[in-house]
Parts: C-alpha cells; structure tokens; sequence
C-alpha cells in the first residue's frame, strides 16, 4: 500500500552572491541580494557584527580620518608599546588606547589628502605626494629624510625602506640602506626602474610575501612585477603579467596565503600554484562584477583595503557611481569565495584597518577599525548588530 506522506528535504543555503546571472538561473541557494551578512566557515549566513564610537569626540569637526595604523615599538624594551595612529585633516595624530586622539603633528595634509603609510625601521611613516614624508618613533616626528622628500607610499622589506614614486622616473622605487630607512643616498642605496615609460607609473607594493615583494602599475594598462634577492646586487625583476591595472597602494592586502588587489576592472589575487611553483593573477569578482561595473572609477584610487584574520575576510571601502566617498564595501570570505555587500548607518568609510584591540574584554583581540569623513573612528565586531 503507498504511503500518503512525501518527502521534503530542506538543503542548507551556502550559496553567496552572484549577480552575473538573471534571478531564475540562479541555483537555489545562490542570493540576488547580500547586504550586511557574513559567511561561517561551513558557508552558513549571519548579519554582520555592529560598529560603535571608539572616540567619544570627533577629532575636530568635519574633519576626514584619511588613514589608520596599529603602531607597536620594542624598542630596547622586550614588553612593546602600542600606539594607534591616524591623519586627518591637516594634522597626524595619535591614541594610547585610551579613545582620545592627541595631534603630534600640523601643517600635514589636508581632508583631500590620498595618505599610505609603512610600518617599520621602529618608525611610522606617512606619506601623502604632496608633503614631505613624515616618521614617528614614539616620540619625535621629523621629516623622513633631510631632504624633505616627497613620495606617495613605502613598504619596510629586508629592514629597508621601499619608495615611490621618484619624480625623476615615476617607474622608479627608491630603497634605502639596510637597517636605515632614513638614508636614501649612501654607498647601500639605490633604484629599481619596472619598465620606464610603458604608459604606467608604480602605484604601490605589497608587504612581503614568502620572502619577496610585488611591485603593481597602473592606472591606464596595469603590470605586476616580482623582485627577487636579498641585497643589492642580487635584485632581479621579472614581469608577471598585465591587464590588471592597479588602482590604489592602499587597496593592496597582502595577507600569509595570498595577495589581493583592486583595479579598474575588478578584484584579483596572487595564488601560489603547487603545481609550477610559480605565481598567476586570478579574477575573483566575477560574482560581483555587475555592481562593481557601476563604481566611480575616477575616485577609485581613495579605494581602501583591509584583511581580518579571525573572520577570513579581506574588503575593500570603493565609491559607488556618481559619489565622491565610499560608500559600500566588498567583503569577500577568502576561504570559501563568497562575497557580500556592507552598507553602515551613519557615517562612510574614509579609513580602514584591522588593529589589535587596546583595551576592555577583547583586549589583544583583530578588530576592525574604520574612520569616517565626520572625525570619528568607529571599531568593528560588536555583538550588538547596530552601527554607530
């Protein structure tokens, strides 16, 4: 005798966003709409944690946080200090873990200003193109080097600073002597040219990555170039491949198992490949690509990057169309590919970090870290699921 009972069976939904294809093609797990969510490792959705005030008053009214650092410095010392550090407006700042920024700096930027920043040498340094290069030890902040030299971003690799660009050649980086990022011009100096006058200039670096560091070129066609060796007269380069330009330093995550970046045309990673023990560029927004199509292309290198290491995530801050802020986020789950869109409540993303949690219960903990365009900076993963 046949049973009148049927069998419904109710799959979990792991799909993630794709908006690539017409609704009715889309698999049934897949979502037309992502915003605000996270994905647990099993690829399970949650709402996004909350954000709050980190500093109870605005650094100054109107005031744009145009970067954000986690300074920490041994020193002679072996118990680190830890620093926050931020530029906004026209000054430099910084917080003792205490959510009170103190100015160590005026005269520096300005709410415009397209500002990077390198850690390392025992120093923080600043960058912005127009002014002098500023470094901070904890104590003194003093201009990079004694010629006062202009550069719009720097990596610490090989206890060198890394430079660019050289307004002589802006194909050129510029290192310093070892264990000085200071000196520029001494007997262990010098400059790397990645092919001069290609109709690109050197937009930014990644951070070391197994030993070695990526030069990337843009805006208009876009290269990425490996530098390999360990002192002077070992540096080789070789170019890896084109068509993906780069757009901003600051969108560069250099994270232990990849190296993500933003162009023109896309979000792309760096994978290490087994097989040939080489490296390849793969497009990874292709899920993503009807909105990204619809950025302000012209504001994307104010683009802003950020890798989360507890939360398997790296994103980018990127203006929507016809905005001159960034106004949405990509957030991207790095180990299972699936992507979702942030909006926040109450303010726009100038400033993106992930910093260790100075104080309180999650005190050590990777946190995120955002600065506005008002002059607040709001931190990230808080369990009450509201912004502001």
């Amino acid at each position: 005798m046949s049973s009148r009972n049927l069998h419904y069976i109710v799959h979990p939904a792991l799909g993630g966003l794709d908006t690539t294809k017409a609704p009715a093609l889309l698999e049934a797990n897949q979502l037309v709409t992502a915003e605000n969510i996270e994905y647990f490792t099993s690829g399970s959705r949650r709402k996004r944690p909350g954000t709050s005030r980190y500093n109870s008053s605005t650094i100054a009214a109107a005031t744009t946080v145009t970067s954000l650092g986690d300074f920490w410095r041994y020193g002679t010392s072996t118990t680190p200090t830890q620093k926050f550090v931020a530029t906004a407006g026209t000054q430099i700042y910084k917080d003792d873990g205490d959510g009170v920024w103190d100015s160590i700096k005026t005269g520096w930027g300005a709410n415009t200003s397209n500002v990077s920043f390198m850690l390392g040498g025992g120093y923080v340094v600043w960058f912005n193109g127009v002014d002098a290069a500023q470094k901070w030890n904890q104590t003194t902040v003093s201009d990079l080097t004694a010629a006062a030299d202009t550069y719009s971003g720097g990596i610490y690799h090989q206890r060198r600073g890394w430079y660019w660009p050289v307004a002589s050649n802006p194909s050129t980086v510029r290192y310093s002597a070892a264990s000085d990022i200071t000196d520029v011009t001494g007997g262990d100096t010098g400059n790397l040219v990645f092919d001069e006058d290609d109709g690109d200039k050197v937009i930014g670096i990644s951070t070391t990555w197994r030993g070695d560091i990526f030069v990337f070129k843009g805006p208009q066609f876009g290269s990425v170039h490996h530098l390999t060796g360990t002192t002077p007269s070992t540096y080789a380069r070789e170019r890896l491949f084109s068509g993906a330009p780069c757009v901003a330093h600051q969108g560069i995550i250099t994270s232990p198992n990849d190296i993500f970046w933003a162009s023109r045309y896309g979000f792309h990673s760096l994978l290490a490949t087994d097989k040939f023990g080489d490296v390849e560029e793969a497009f990874i927004s292709r899920p993503v690509q009807r909105i990204f199509n619809e950025l302000n292309r012209d504001r994307l290198p104010f683009s802003r990057g950020f890798y989360h290491p507890t939360r398997n995530l790296v994103g980018w801050a990127v203006p929507e169309g016809g905005q001159q802020e960034n106004t949405v986020l990509f957030a991207y789950n790095f180990l299972l590919g699936l992507w979702a869109v942030w909006r926040f409540t109450g303010f726009i993303i100038a400033a993106i970090m992930t910093g260790l949690d100075p104080g309180g219960a999650g005190a050590g903990s990777p946190r995120l870290y955002i600065g506005g365009y008002d002059g607040f900076v709001r931190e990230g993963d808080k369990t009450a699921l509201t912004d502001d």
